[in-house]
């Protein structure tokens, strides 16, 4: 697969500034994506015809020792404060949006230490990128996009108490085979050390919260947008989203997110002489008449 040459002005943005609000209408719709939050069925990587979704609606796809979210996580028995909830991919042309329905955001404070929403990780192909959710942990610029080329780039989870880094239980999960928590829900987030030259581009990065009520109240929403040129694919390959929280409560992905078909200029010409030569005829049709 032959590689673009992608000439980027990136732009730092911190989530503090990102645009806040107008993702939900009054009643907590996302008119944008036409969705409303906890109103359909669990599902994994199902695609509706026009956007790729994931819903886990009171559900976990790890099974998590005494139930999810169980000490020594931050979470406790219910795990509640660190759900992921939904997750939702688009492509429209070269643009990607993901939207990223969870419990809390970006940040939670719990028993002593602050627990952060992670990057958005995207495995495009054989190639991984991520996008920093929030300045916070590792010091990066939200919104910035990286390309990953190793572990030495990435961090695992949180490391503070009652996280779920040091666990060595293996578990079933809907990923794949039997493993860890930690390598199930791993990576977490971008590595403050990264080498700057892996920065690529930058991604727009809009926030809103709602109270859907009782548990569901303080809802937080976030979507990245970005331009999928700057990946560097002569044609985009099969996308898998993923998110984590950095105590490894909860995590969601997307697979199986594909590029539209977008016709050829030679076929795309073709169909227009088409459509052309046919109306021609429907008019003389209609002049003989």
């Amino acid at each position: 697969m032959h590689r673009k040459l992608i000439i980027a002005v990136v732009v730092h943005l911190l989530l503090a500034t990102a645009a806040f609000g107008g993702l939900v209408d009054g009643l907590g719709n996302v008119p944008d994506w036409g969705i409303t939050p906890f109103s359909q069925p669990n599902q994994s990587d199902t695609f509706d015809g026009t956007l790729w979704l994931t819903i886990e609606n009171d559900y976990s796809p790890i099974n998590y020792p005494s139930g999810v979210g169980h000490q020594a996580s931050p979470g406790g028995s219910t795990g509640e404060g660190f759900d992921l909830e939904e997750m939702y991919v688009r492509i429209a042309g070269t643009q990607a949006q993901i939207l990223l329905v969870a419990s809390n955001g970006p940040s939670v404070d719990a028993v002593g230490s602050t627990w952060y929403l992670g990057d958005l990780m995207i495995q495009a192909g054989s190639e991984q990128f991520a996008i920093v959710t929030d300045s916070g942990p590792q010091g990066l610029p939200a919104g910035n996009i990286y390309r990953i080329n190793g572990d030495a780039d990435l961090e695992g989870l949180q490391n503070q108490p009652r996280s779920y880094r040091g666990s060595t239980a293996v578990v079933e999960n809907d990923y794949g085979p039997d493993a860890t928590i930690p390598q199930i829900a791993a990576p977490w987030a971008v590595s403050g050390s990264i080498d700057a030259g892996q920065l690529i581009g930058a991604a727009t990065i809009d926030t809103d919260s709602f109270d859907y009520g009782g548990k569901e109240d303080g809802t937080f929403l976030i979507q990245y947008a970005f331009d999928t040129a700057v990946l560097g694919f002569d044609e985009l390959p099969e996308l898998t989203t993923k998110i984590t929280w950095g105590c490894g409560n909860d995590v969601i992905r997307v697979k199986g997110v594909n590029a539209p078909q977008i016709p050829e200029p030679a076929t795309l010409g073709m169909l227009l002489v088409g459509s052309l030569l046919t109306y021609v005829a429907r008019r003389r049709d209609i002049r003989k008449s």
